[in-house]
């Protein structure tokens, strides 16, 4: 394969990735020299897939979880009892099993009522003052009620049915619906004035701060970021203390979906849903081109396996 074919890959792979720098430093070589032996190329890829492994995976060292729902076929997303798993790793909130949470065509629907789901993050996110993490997905709302409801938040332990922490809300308004938030129970919403429309798919990303004292983060929600790298570049669809009179929380453990109240809650597609503490990687869906470059690796390093055995 030579440079040139191996340079077209180079659309494919975002910006910061090392993954076609390296593929040419594996099958590059000057046209007038000696080809190198069979041991000596397979010890080079060998090492070369280590390294393909470990570059690919600090890349993404800052997502806590991500799920886009292409893998799972159509039907419950998670188990019908009380933290039971279904598909991946999503399991049902509480004992509510009635019209359980549904995988369509790769993407989650969430209905108006019913079962609520959860899914643990691979490593829980520490809330210190400064810091912030941020939640990503891609929404369309295909209805809301006058009152409102909230259909996406976290807990800070997995699986915990009471506490329910930074409850992103969606409800109508003349033209379409905004958004809303509320830290915990016990508050006043704070809505967005900002009427979006239905049946359009918008990305969004919730970025939460922690703030030194008590009751005093800070919530903000960007919606099709224009750029997908630096948070400050971008003006959020709208801004908010923390609201409620519940604690804040300290941890960020699951990641929830939730089928609120049937004369409230809006109907909600969700889809590439991430969590994590970089801006760049939330903002934007993940790539597929990474993985299948880890794909053609694997099956590269298949093939000289099968070599040596022959």
């Amino acid at each position: 394969m030579s440079v040139e074919i191996l340079e077209r890959l180079q659309p494919f792979v975002g910006v910061g990735r090392t993954a076609p720098a390296l593929l040419i430093t594996i099958v590059a070589k000057p046209r007038n020299k000696p080809r190198r032996n069979k041991s000596s190329m397979e010890k080079l890829l060998s090492v070369a897939l280590v390294t393909f492994s470990v570059s690919i995976t600090a890349v993404h060292a800052t997502i806590n979880f991500y799920d886009n729902f292409n893998t799972y076929v159509n039907g419950n997303l998670a188990g019908l009892t009380a933290n039971a798993v279904g598909q991946g790793t999503w399991a049902e909130t509480g004992v509510a099993a009635a019209t359980p949470v549904q995988v369509v065509n790769g993407a989650v629907v969430l209905g108006t009522s019913g079962q609520d789901v959860y899914a643990p993050l691979t490593t829980p996110i520490s809330i210190t003052a400064g810091s912030t993490f941020y939640i990503g997905a891609t929404v369309t709302l295909t209805a809301a009620q006058a009152t409102g409801d909230y259909f996406l938040h976290f807990t800070p332990t997995v699986g915990d049915s009471a506490v329910f922490a930074e409850r992103l809300f969606a409800k109508s308004s003349p033209g379409g619906f905004v958004f809303g938030y509320d830290g915990s129970s016990g508050g006043t919403v704070n809505y967005s004035p900002t009427v979006l429309s239905f049946n359009t798919p918008y990305r969004l990303v919730l970025a939460y701060t922690g703030v030194a004292g008590p009751i005093n983060d800070t919530f903000a929600l960007y919606v099709n970021s224009t750029d997908t790298s630096v948070e400050l570049n971008n003006t959020p669809l709208f801004t908010s203390g923390y609201v409620g009179t519940g604690a804040e929380s300290a941890t960020v453990a699951g990641i929830n979906l939730r089928q609120g109240t049937a004369a409230n809650a809006p109907s909600v597609i969700v889809d590439d849903l991430s969590v994590g503490t970089t801006f760049g990687e939330i903002a934007s869906v993940p790539e597929p081109s990474i993985v299948a470059l880890v794909g053609g690796f694997s099956l590269l390093g298949l093939f000289m396996s099968a070599r040596r055995q022959s």
